[in-house]
């Protein structure tokens, strides 16, 4: 049977073909979702380089079906590897689906990859590139009929005078991560909210930023954090069921998503305290060619 590989031409059967691919965990990858709208939504935003190109390779059956797909989320000279999702292609097509990521984005010199642990077939494939395993991952998921009502409000919107405390707290807390202090607060309106935890002579304990998409009816919980100093008082569990009613009274939001580090034991019984359970098990992995 023979296979042609090509750069993807529409997002929305690429979109289909990917949340087919991630509905089973043996094939599920990363933070893509099996949402095809979200899905292609993501692959608008973030899958298109420089020139204007999709930055999303596949593989062709002689029919014409998607047997094989890879994509790069690119930064710089790092991206994020969407993949490989591999529904028919052999394992040697699939080298070639890489190397041509690999070949049409020379400046990239990291990747990272997110694998379901279920999903064998693909953590044996990055490791055969020489990738190595960073870390261990859970995408959490919280409905809304889970939703528990708070009696104590603690929290208050973003303010101006706010900044210099939260750029200390977020900075310290999370400091590599894919939004710093200042592109939160750039980022902020009235579907992506800052709120924050301040004592009575307003000194800054904690925060949550979170962003609605009321168009995809689709809610995520960026980051939440308490001041090191102020832990173990219960404000973060507090805080924590506050900014999930907030999220959930916004029109057709019915589920929240959220990922962490499985050794952020106190953050996840936080979770699990909310009514967070389980949907999915990520290895991480990283490659520098």
């Amino acid at each position: 049977m023979k296979q042609v590989i090509e750069r993807a031409a529409s997002f929305q059967e690429l979109a289909h073909f990917l949340s087919e691919m991630n509905q089973q965990k043996h094939t599920h990858i990363g933070f893509c979702g099996d949402n095809p709208l979200e899905i292609e939504q993501t692959l608008t935003e973030d899958f298109v380089d420089e020139n204007g190109n999709a930055a999303f390779f596949v593989i062709r059956e002689d029919e014409g079906r998607i047997a094989a797909a890879i994509g790069l989320d690119i930064d710089e000279e790092s991206a994020e590897v969407w993949g490989p999702f591999n529904q028919s292609a052999a394992k040697e097509e699939q080298k070639q689906l890489w190397d041509a990521c690999l070949q049409s984005y020379p400046e990239v010199k990291e990747f990272s990859f997110f694998i379901n642990e279920e999903n064998k077939e693909q953590q044996h494939f990055v490791e055969q590139l020489g990738a190595r395993k960073t870390g261990e991952h859970l995408i959490l998921l919280m409905s809304k009929d889970r939703l528990q009502q708070v009696e104590e409000r603690v929290s208050k919107r973003f303010a101006p005078e706010d900044e210099s405390a939260f750029r200390e707290i977020h900075d310290t807390v999370f400091p590599k991560t894919y939004y710093d202090a200042a592109k939160i607060i750039s980022r902020l309106n009235n579907e992506r909210i800052l709120r924050v935890v301040k004592t009575d002579d307003d000194g800054l304990l904690g925060y949550a930023y979170f962003e609605i998409d009321q168009e995809m009816k689709e809610a995520s919980l960026e980051y939440i954090a308490i001041s090191p100093a102020a832990r173990n008082r219960g404000l973060g569990t507090i805080l924590l069921k506050e900014i999930l009613e907030e999220m959930f009274a916004f029109q057709g939001i019915e589920s929240i998503q959220l990922c962490v580090d499985t050794q952020n034991d106190q953050a996840n019984r936080v979770y699990e305290k909310a009514g967070f359970e389980q949907k999915n098990f990520l290895y991480s992995y990283d490659l520098k060619r």
